[in-house]
């Protein structure tokens, strides 16, 4: 949430490196790997398994729909917690103790989303989007490593995003596949347990390594802030679950309080009279909107492509592996992409950031236009189609992430007013957690209503992928047209 402290090559504790980095990196990010086996192993199932486990007696349409409001309301809350999640780690708890708490509160979450009643399952998804906000220092641990001159600094974040895609990429392949559809999808809770558990062991055990590094104060508050910490956890546990159970509610809460951020930043300008930096703040709404816009469709892969890949896709493999395929072009392509900008910034071409964007918009709509064509040309006799189209949809989504995404998180720092980055950084965060909520409802027209009775078919995944082309690919003209002048209101930031 807020930047690292410059820490002066002196401060840095020294053990030495290893393989070219400092000792206490290759740790964080052994840690990061199974954080992120945990969250994406359960992820990869979990529309479905809501869908069949606690709301098949609706009917399979309608119990879809249920799901996909459900699971998109839990993953938009994980996005918005981070918000508090980062005061509390900055203000009461300290990095490390907020780190280590959130994969022990996260373990016991998956342990009670494992349970068999919906509100022992919406209890656990409760705790776990509480521990997913206090992880946020996680990241900053990560620079906490390097002074700030140090030329290794971007080749540890580098490793950073590779951990996060490798654990989520091996990780549908156990936890969805050779155990929840082999044994039940409630093991497949367990099996994410265990990957949080391990990351929590590990962190515990080699946490106070990192105590040079944080910032002084860090310490000031004693053991019974963590007891604070988790009494207030377990109160909200309740109140929070309750609110999952109604996603208009939750849906309205979190658009009430998108609103509140913006109207505070409008607040802001207008008392700072700052003309240029008012503009920033323009541009950095406009590039938000893409922001939104572009994960509201591409978070189709959390629900109803999933639902699409297992019901209407024949592959020679289980459908919860399809969630594999963005971490793998991920970890494929992102080296290319890391070289293809700097390649083209030599010769004057590279595009700009709001450029940049509109590409990732496109390249997003063109991925449902190339499902919706697969849908209307190339379906099987018994209705379904192959499994390369989807593979083709997901690997233009992740060439657009790769466009749009990793500059976004520097965007903010440039654009924001210093003295307000952290509140901004969050307000970035909570766009995607407004893309979440927006992508549920997005699923739910896959599925329509007859009557009182809901029912589905693949005609009905390409008409609403047919609006979903039309509109993203509008957005992402305007933001290519728009470019220069986005650009202008940026005040030299490329």
């Amino acid at each position: 949430m807020n930047e690292a402290r410059a820490v002066a090559p002196s401060d840095l504790p020294r053990e030495g490196s290893l393989w070219g980095h400092p000792r206490q990196l290759w740790m964080l990010l052994g840690v990061t790997v199974w954080f992120n086996f945990a969250f994406y192993g359960f992820r990869a199932f979990l529309a479905p398994y809501i869908a069949q486990h606690f709301f098949a007696h609706l009917g399979a349409a309608a119990a879809q729909r249920q799901a996909d409001l459900l699971g998109s309301g839990f993953l938009a809350l994980m996005y918005a917690t981070p918000i508090v999640g980062g005061y509390v780690a900055d203000k009461i708890l300290g990095e490390t103790r907020s780190v280590a708490l959130s994969f022990w509160l996260g373990t016991l979450a998956l342990l009670l989303m494992a349970l068999p009643t919906l509100e022992g399952f919406e209890l656990g998804m409760a705790a776990f989007a509480l521990g997913v906000g206090l992880n946020i220092p996680l990241t900053v641990l990560i620079g906490r490593n390097y002074a700030d001159d140090d030329s290794r600094r971007d080749g540890g974040y580098t490793l950073y995003y590779l951990a996060i895609n490798l654990g989520s990429f091996i990780a549908p392949m156990i936890c969805a596949d050779l155990i929840g559809r082999h044994y039940g999808y409630r093991w497949g809770f367990l099996a994410a347990a265990v990957g949080m558990l391990l990351a929590g062991v590990v962190f515990q055990w080699r946490k106070h390594k990192l105590d040079p590094l944080l910032p002084k104060g860090d310490h000031l508050h004693g053991p019974m802030a963590t007891v604070w910490v988790v009494l207030a956890i377990a109160v909200l546990m309740y109140p929070v679950a309750m609110l999952l159970a109604y996603p208009r509610i939750l849906s309205d809460v979190m658009y009430a309080l998108m609103g509140l951020l913006v109207l505070y930043f409008a607040v802001s300008c207008v008392r700072r009279r700052d003309r240029v930096q008012t503009q920033r703040y323009l541009a950095l709404l406009l590039l938000f909107v893409g922001l939104v816009v572009f994960w509201a469709l591409s978070l189709q892969g959390v629900t109803s492509l999933n639902f699409l890949a297992r019901d209407y896709v024949d592959a020679p493999w289980d459908f919860s592996w399809f969630q594999s395929a963005n971490p793998f072009y991920i970890l494929l392509f992102a080296p290319f992409l890391a070289m293809l900008w700097p390649w083209l910034e030599r010769r004057g071409r590279d595009p700009s950031t709001p450029r940049k964007f509109g590409i990732g918009v496109v390249l997003v709509a063109l991925s449902y236009g190339v499902l919706v064509y697969a849908i209307d040309h190339l379906r099987h006799g018994d209705g379904h189609i192959g499994w390369w189209p989807l593979m083709l949809c997901y690997l233009l989504q992740t060439l657009g992430e790769l466009a749009l995404s990793p500059i976004g998180y520097a965007l903010v720092g440039q654009l924001a007013a210093p003295e307000e980055s952290s509140l901004a950084m969050g307000g970035w965060f909570f766009g995607v957690a407004i893309a979440y909520q927006l992508a549920g409802w997005i699923a739910t027209l896959t599925t329509k209503m007859s009557g009182t009775t809901a029912i589905t078919g693949i005609s009905d995944y390409a008409h609403v992928y047919t609006q979903v082309f039309a509109w993203g690919l509008g957005v992402g003209l305007v933001f290519l047209f728009a470019a220069p002048w986005i650009r202008k209101l940026m005040h030299g930031v490329h």
